[in-house]
């Protein structure tokens, strides 16, 4: 079986996806809801901005030549209907928008419309056809009047002075005034909001990537012996770390700002085909070409994003299996070789990155190019309209303004669309591993296990394998009575490991059943059957910390005093006081600053300050010289008193005491009795003495 192989695709929808995604932010759904409000209220002062432009254009900028209406001064009220109203020289004149209702006017109501030519405003007498190339012409007509002709119509008009043009622009200068401060109103306002916005975001997205994190460890740390056995520390490490920060952006960003981008380009659509239908249709031609475009980056930026991920998580579990044996790599000069591999995972992760920027680079630069090919129609058919005056100029303007903003939001959204396939990916591995099924279940009916455990273990008939198959014990059934002290014997592979780490329920059994105290363990609540069983193993793991943490492996009911006591037992607490900051010494990564012995010594504290009412010592002084070992066995008999204990163990020589012996040989049970009784049968025990005892012989003579 090869660990470091990941399936590459996980079968999950997208729907299913953001299902479960939204679940996750579902107790944040308040928070959420006011950022949405809060992106409405964005894009409205967003929105407003290039209106008000066009109305600063259209309204004051060219209002001057607007048609208005004329009637005198006691007539204000009807006319103040269509806007604000300025008096001039006795009489009342107001600016007629193009979609005002000229129904029930006032009779003595007339239309005017200042006209300049030749650098000179006139007030001409009707409104002037638009949409016509011509300049109209000034001339006397025979009684010495001015009038101006055009398109065959001659319009009645009077000169204006300067004072009089004046008090017409008077409107638009507060115009300008108004919409200035309207204007920086929406800035000041769409800031604010943005920035409030922004933390809200940030503060909900970390808090939800928090809650996925801690419900990934603590899932993790119910998973079974097996599933570590298959997945390397460097995977489940991008599944924390990395592929959970993939999902920072979905949430803290792109979920709410997707939404605000999609309301940007819903109400910039309503109000462009509410200026003009024709420009908007216009506008919109490149979109089918942009659609087409979007669906296929979808396709191969997930499969990118999907193969970057897989690669990365090889080069890591890779990095780290070989950081941890770099003392192995060096002694035998297996240093090139090595490079060579991470050079070639390297290099994978470097192309599926690579790949994926390609991609991504060609895909943001095609939409900017569809957004300026609508800019450039627009301007060729906008400019024409407005010089046949079909469309004003004011319109045109707000038009390219609101194409420039139509297309960031889809710049954007491209973007975003990479977060999305990324954070996809991300979710597809988080949610594949939160599906796998811990493979140690707790019981539906749990059976309670007293404050004091008796110690009695029994093995009926057990079968067991770590892969299909291929049994490691084979109908293994013996009794273990409480306080006795057990030992396992027999040659390697011969299954005794297997029986410890069967009794903690890392591993669960095929077949038969062990029983605690007459309790089939699978009845008993995990927590409850680890709590009173403590292991010394061969491989000892010291964790990053000071002394005292790992001895007390941050359980706060175990004391100084009870550590201390601890390491004495087992002739630590000399050692321990003469380092520099005695129990609160740092150890540095997996206990490097000690020796193997000192650390199987401080394994052996461990398990002391735990008060077991089981203890079990897995090959637990291997590492230790013969004289710390008789110290150790003194130690041991003393704590062993009144406890369950089963001894692992090569040399015979350190379970001689034991109250009996199981030989193991080839996953079956082939003796058990005490020292003298199994060599009294010469078996399989004998032999093994005898081999022992050979080679002890044979060193003596030796030296």
């Amino acid at each position: 079986m090869n660990i470091h192989k990941e399936k590459e695709r996980v079968d999950f929808t997208d729907s299913q996806l953001l299902g479960r995604l939204l679940a996750f932010a579902k107790p944040y759904w308040k928070m959420i809801g006011l950022c949405l409000v809060l992106a409405i209220l964005i894009v409205v002062a967003d929105l407003a901005r290039p209106y008000l432009l066009k109305l600063a254009i259209d309204e004051h900028i060219h209002g001057l030549n607007r048609p208005m209406l004329s009637d005198t001064a006691d007539k204000t009220e009807e006319l103040a209907r269509f806007g604000d109203v300025t008096e001039v020289d006795g009489r009342v004149y107001v600016r007629v928008p193009e979609d005002a209702d000229l129904t029930n006017l006032p009779s003595t109501a007339a239309k005017r419309q200042i006209v300049e030519v030749n650098d000179r405003e006139y007030m001409a007498e009707g409104w002037l056809p638009a949409g016509k190339k011509e300049a109209p012409e000034v001339r006397k007509d025979a009684g010495g009047k001015t009038e101006l002709v055009m398109s065959g119509q001659t319009y009645p008009a009077v000169p204006l002075e300067a004072e009089q043009v004046k008090a017409f622009r008077q409107h638009d200068y507060r115009g300008f005034v108004n919409l200035g401060v309207l204007f920086l109103i929406t800035v000041v306002v769409s800031s604010v909001l943005n920035y409030v916005q922004g933390n809200l975001l940030q503060y909900t997205g970390q808090t939800i990537i928090f809650n996925i994190r801690e419900k990934l460890f603590t899932h993790l740390s119910r998973m079974s012996m097996s599933f570590f056995d298959r997945n390397p520390v460097g995977r489940l490490v991008v599944r924390v770390t990395q592929d959970t920060e993939s999902l920072n952006q979905l949430y803290s960003q792109v979920v709410v700002n997707l939404i605000k981008d999609v309301i940007v380009v819903i109400g910039i659509v309503i109000i462009m085909l509410q200026m003009s239908l024709k420009l908007s249709l216009l506008a919109f031609a490149v979109l089918p070409v942009l659609a087409l475009m979007t669906f296929y980056y979808r396709k191969v930026v997930r499969e990118a994003q999907r193969r970057a991920r897989l690669i990365l998580s090889r080069l890591n579990s890779f990095l780290a299996e070989n950081l941890s044996g770099i003392r192995i790599t060096q002694l035998f000069i297996r240093e090139e070789r090595q490079w060579e591999q991470f050079d070639s995972h390297n290099t994978a992760y470097y192309k599926a990155g690579m790949k994926g920027t390609v991609i991504n680079s060609i895909f943001q630069p095609a939409i900017g190019f569809m957004g300026n090919l609508a800019i450039a129609l627009l301007i060729w058919y906008g400019g024409l309209n407005v010089i046949e005056g079909g469309i004003t100029f004011g319109v045109v303007y707000a038009f390219t303004q609101y194409i420039r903003q139509f297309f960031q939001p889809l710049m954007s959204l491209a973007e975003k669309y990479n977060q999305i396939q990324t954070s996809m990916v991300g979710a597809e591995r988080i949610f594949d591993m939160l599906d796998e099924k811990p493979g140690m279940a707790e019981p539906e009916q749990p059976v309670p296990l007293p404050k004091q455990v008796r110690g009695e273990i029994e093995f009926e008939n057990v079968w067991f394998a770590y892969t299909n198959e291929d049994w490691v014990l084979k109908d293994v059934s013996f009794k273990i009575e409480p306080g006795q002290t057990i030992a396992f014997v027999g040659a390697t592979g011969a299954g005794k490991s297997s029986i410890i780490q069967l009794i903690n329920r890392f591993y669960d059994i095929q077949k038969g059943s062990i029983k605690l105290d007459g309790v089939d363990i699978r009845r008993i609540p995990l927590d409850e059957l680890r709590r009173c069983i403590s292991v010394v193993q061969q491989d000892v793991f010291l964790f990053t910390g000071d002394i005292a943490s790992n001895i007390r492996l941050n359980d706060p009911s175990i004391t100084d005093a009870q550590i201390e006591q601890a390491a004495r037992m087992v002739h630590m607490d000399d050692f321990i006081r003469r380092q520099p900051l005695g129990y609160h010494t740092p150890l540095g990564e997996r206990g490097v600053s000690l020796s193997l012995g000192q650390r199987q010594l401080l394994s052996f504290a461990r398990a002391i300050a735990f008060k077991p009412q089981i203890l079990i010592l897995d090959e637990a002084t291997s590492n230790i010289d013969t004289e710390t070992e008789l110290i150790v066995q003194d130690a041991l008999h003393r704590i062993s008193k009144g406890r369950t204990t089963m001894i692992v163990a090569h040399r015979l020589s350190t379970i001689q005491h034991a109250d009996q012996i199981i030989v193991m040989h080839k996953g079956r049970v082939r003796e058990i009795g005490s020292h003298y009784q199994l060599l009294a049968q010469k078996g399989y025990y004998y032999r093994l003495f005898e081999l022992q005892y050979k080679d002890q012989r044979g060193l003596k003579t030796a030296e």
